[in-house]
């Protein structure tokens, strides 16, 4: 593949015994597709730099199923997404350096997007929500659109 994709490259390149793949879990249609790839981008960027990047990837390497009673143990090393839209934003100002770096996204872009992750208001509704599925059922109908 990488000879079709750029013929005039002359590299020889060793075989490569196994082929490694990345989970990308895409976001909804609601997702600005311009913020997202450049996003990815970012973040293949930042993992292509890091010093300790094959340490770091042997680290998170799952070769598990993490739903398998056995496994549970295995899992609990392994961090949580944010469960709100909120941690979400969080996590965004935690980690902005990465993003704004060479001004891919200026820091108003991190602001705007904050703010609107904020303006749900749903820090801790998970646990709020707990065995309440009548309300659950309200939230999805109300904000999740299958059209």
């Amino acid at each position: 593949m990488i000879k079709d994709a750029n013929p005039a490259d002359k590299t020889e390149f060793q075989t490569m015994p196994s082929k490694q793949t990345v989970e990308l879990r895409s976001p909804d249609g609601s997702a600005d597709i311009y913020m997202l790839f450049a996003g990815l981008v970012v973040a293949v960027e930042h993992g292509l730099e890091m010093e300790d990047a094959l340490k770091k990837a042997e680290e998170f390497y799952v070769d598990y199923n993490i739903f398998r009673n056995q496994q549970k143990a295995k899992k609990k090393n392994l961090e949580s997404l944010p469960s709100s839209c909120w941690d979400s934003a969080e996590c965004l100002l935690a980690q902005r350096d990465y993003f704004e770096k060479d001004g891919v996204f200026p820091s108003g872009v991190i602001e705007n997007v904050v703010s609107k992750l904020k303006a749900f208001d749903d820090k801790g509704l998970s646990e709020k929500l707990y065995n309440r599925n009548d309300e659950i059922s309200t939230l999805v109908r109300k904000y999740i659109h299958c059209s």
